[in-house]
Parts: structure tokens; C-alpha cells; sequence
């Protein structure tokens, strides 16, 4: 499965804004995701302002109230944070006014700043345990959650989702807010316009202040703007990327058929392991191991028949490794290791590249990019490039009903896999 990562955390780093999904998710059950009724947050709402529109949330105090109050103490300049490139504590102003907000596959994130570290005390913000919740649940679009990193909430950032998100249950404990309806719409409109350029926008989208309200203080008043000079990340998320010439497709041609449309992509013969192994899946030439029956297959065309097990928005979608299993976790009997060539990045849309659990554990699960999407680069194995008919097949496909673990409610199935 992949392990991919969605908001960035640092130099080349990237954090997910729930940790991972791990190898093997459970199934999917069948039918759309059932929401139980939940708490009804009662504690202080939140009104984030950003440059493209007022992001509204009310706050579980009585159920988070750690978290809470590590969120609102930071917001509001009463909890002292760390400025790494100054080397000097920072009192009495508000950590996350003024910072860039991030397109991520399952909403948005924001009021990180670049150079901010945990720590304890006046040495910065303090790791604290996550707060465990088995009522709040990310079960439903306008959860407002911090982000969790190596089991520890350091207040560092926040994300909000704008659909349900179930893959990764275990950092539901970063919950601690409900955003409104209309919210989740100017969430989703700044995930889909960051998310397109790849979080590298010439039109940054600012968080310009972070207003939290006591029961019955009514809405403030529209914040000014303010000025890119003074927004903390804005070279981070508008730098424009290095010229890198890369290699053309130069192999055989692949024709995906199916059930919304066709896909044709050039495969790359700079990865000759990967590509043979694709290649020698789809025609029948490679044997694999049945997981179930423990029995070497020998003569099948793999992919035929098989769904896309993992359908996600503005982000890729991803073939299932056995017909019938969207959660991919079967072992058909190899792997490979990743082949990384210089210059073979992830700056376009349509690549076609293997997912993995790491560097050395490629089977037969792929996955096709809706855009550009460089925080993948020197993780995945690309082996192809799908011409731009095909990159609105997977747009298509890509935006199936789903529930809320990725997987479409209505299987998109590969019919057959021709490679000439």
C-alpha cells in the first residue's frame, strides 16, 4: 500500500495529515459509510480567515479539552512557541495569523510555520499525548483535527477535512473541532485549487487570522489582508520548481481499458525491472502466487478484472491486487526494489508508477497521478506515462462516489490490459 505523504514538514520532508495507511487496510464494507449521531461540540468556535473565504468550527471542549487548549493558547498568543531561525522564544503573538495554508488529499492544512520546533516550555510549543476518543471519529466531512506526528501533538499545524477519512482511525485523536457545511465547501474549493499546481500556487492562499469566540460573542468582522511580505511559508509553497529535463517514454504501449474509458500510457525502459514485471503481469508471462489457494498461477492475465482500490480526488487512483480485495493486502509471491532515475520525477500529470510499503516491497499494485505531485519523488518506481485522454479517465474515475476509506461504492473494474 502507499505510503504517501500529503502536507510538507520540512526540507524534502512530508507529513501525512494522518499519519499513513499501512500495508493491508481492513475491507471495505459494502455500501456507503454509516455515521453515528456523535457529540455535538460545545465548546468555543473558531473562525479561520483566509484570502479565499471564512472557515467556521465549533470545538469539543468537553471531550478534548487538552487539545483545546493547546489550540486556542497558540492561537491566541497565550502559549510561547520556538523560532528556530531567530533562536528566540516568541511571546504574546499568535502562532498560526499570517502563515500559508496547504492543499492535502483529504481537505486542507494550515498554521504551520516554517521554522517553529516542539520542545518543552519556553523551549517551544510541548509534545503532548493525544487525547483518545472512541465517539469522534473522522466519519464525516468538517472535521477539524491537529496533527499528530510519531504519536505525539505538538500543535504545529491543523487540517480539516472535507470528506469523510477513515483509512488511518488510529490519529482520530487529533479531532477536536466540527467545521459548518459551508466551511467544507471553502475547504474543499482551497484543497482542489492548491492540490492542481501541486501546493506551488503564484496565489498563495493565506491564513490572515485565527479569531476564537466564547459562547455567544458574535462573528468578528472580516480581517484585513495581509501582505505576502509578511506570510510566514509563502516562498515554500510559490518557489518555482527546478528545470529538470526528463526522459522520454521510449517502450512498449499499454492500453488500460476500462469501465469508464480507456487509458494509454508509454512505458519507460530506464526501469527495465518494473517494466518487465508490468508487462510480464498483464500478458500472462510472469507467474504469481494465488494467496488464497497458496498455488503458483501460471498463463493468467493478472489485471484483468481487477478494480482501482483506492480512488482519490486530485490525487491518483490505485489498482486493487486481487479481484475483489480494494484493500490490497495479499501477497502473490515477489517483490522488487525501487528504481529511481535522475531526471524521471513526479512533474507532470499521467505517470504510471508502482506503490509500494517501501523501497524493496513493489508487487503489482500501480497507481496513475491526476497532477503534478513532486513530494512523491525518490519514493516510487515511475514506469510510464499516460497520455492526456487518459489523464481525464482517471480524473473520471478518480472522482467516483467513494466512502470513507478511498474505496469506490461501485467498483471501476479493468477489463483487459493490451500491450503492444
Amino acid at each position: 500500500m502507499f505510503r504517501f505523504a500529503v502536507i510538507p514538514c520540512g526540507a524534502g520532508l512530508l507529513c501525512a495529515p494522518a499519519v499513513v495507511a499501512q500495508r493491508g487496510p481492513a475491507r471495505a464494507a459494502a455500501g456507503k459509510t454509516v455515521v453515528n449521531a456523535g457529540p455535538a461540540p460545545t465548546g468555543p468556535t473558531v473562525v479561520f480567515e483566509t484570502n479565499r473565504g471564512r472557515i467556521t468550527c465549533k470545538l469539543f471542549g468537553k471531550e478534548k479539552p487538552v487539545t483545546v487548549a493547546l489550540f486556542t493558547g497558540l492561537a491566541a498568543g497565550k502559549i510561547a512557541w520556538m523560532d528556530a531561525t531567530a533562536n528566540a522564544t516568541v511571546t504574546g503573538k499568535p502562532m498560526y495569523d499570517a502563515t500559508v495554508m496547504y492543499g492535502v488529499s483529504s481537505g486542507a492544512a494550515g498554521g504551520r510555520r516554517i521554522n517553529v520546533v516542539p520542545g518543552a516550555g519556553a523551549a517551544g510549543i510541548g509534545s503532548l499525548q493525544p487525547e483518545a476518543s472512541t465517539v469522534l471519529k473522522f466519519d464525516r466531512p468538517g472535521r477539524l483535527a491537529m496533527r499528530i506526528t510519531g504519536g505525539q501533538m505538538d500543535g504545529r499545524s491543523f487540517y480539516v477535512l472535507d470528506h469523510a477519512e477513515e483509512r488511518t482511525p488510529e490519529v482520530s485523536a487529533g479531532i477536536f473541532g466540527q467545521c459548518d457545511e459551508a466551511s467544507v465547501k471553502v475547504v474543499s474549493a482551497i484543497s482542489h485549487e492548491l492540490l492542481s499546481v501541486d501546493n506551488h500556487s503564484a496565489s498563495p492562499v493565506v491564513l490572515n487570522r485565527v479569531a476564537v469566540l466564547a459562547a455567544g460573542e458574535p462573528l468578528p468582522a472580516v480581517a484585513a489582508e495581509i501582505p505576502l511580505t509578511q506570510v510566514d511559508g509563502v516562498d515554500k509553497v510559490t518557489a518555482p520548481l527546478e528545470a529538470i529535463v526528463s526522459p522520454e517514454p521510449t517502450g512498449p504501449t499499454v492500453h488500460i481499458t476500462t469501465t469508464v474509458g480507456p487509458i494509454t500510457c508509454k512505458l519507460f525502459t530506464q526501469t527495465p525491472i518494473a517494466t518487465e514485471n508490468f508487462i510480464g503481469l498483464a500478458t500472462g508471462a510472469k507467474p504469481f502466487t494465488d494467496p488464497k489457494t497458496k498455488q503458483v498461477v501460471k498463463g493468467k492475465h493478472f489485471y484483468d478484472g481487477l478494480s482501482f482500490g483506492r480512488v482519490v480526488p486530485d490525487f491518483m487512483i490505485q489498482n486493487a491486487d486481487l479481484p475483489d480485495d480494494p484493500s490490497g493486502g495479499e501477497e502473490i509471491g515477489f517483490h522488487f526494489g525501487n528504481e529511481i532515475v535522475p531526471g524521471l520525477n513526479f512533474d507532470r500529470p499521467g505517470r504510471l508508477a508502482y506503490a509500494n510499503g517501501g523501497p524493496d516491497t513493489n508487487e503489482s499494485e500501480f497507481f496513475i497521478t491526476e497532477h503534478p505531485l513532486r513530494r512523491l519523488d525518490g519514493s516510487y518506481t515511475i514506469f510510464g506515462q499516460c497520455d492526456d485522454a487518459s489523464v481525464k479517465v482517471v480524473e473520471a474515475i478518480a472522482r467516483v462516489p467513494r466512502n470513507a476509506e478511498d474505496h469506490a461504492l461501485r467498483p471501476v473494474r479493468i477489463v483487459k490490459v493490451l500491450v503492444e
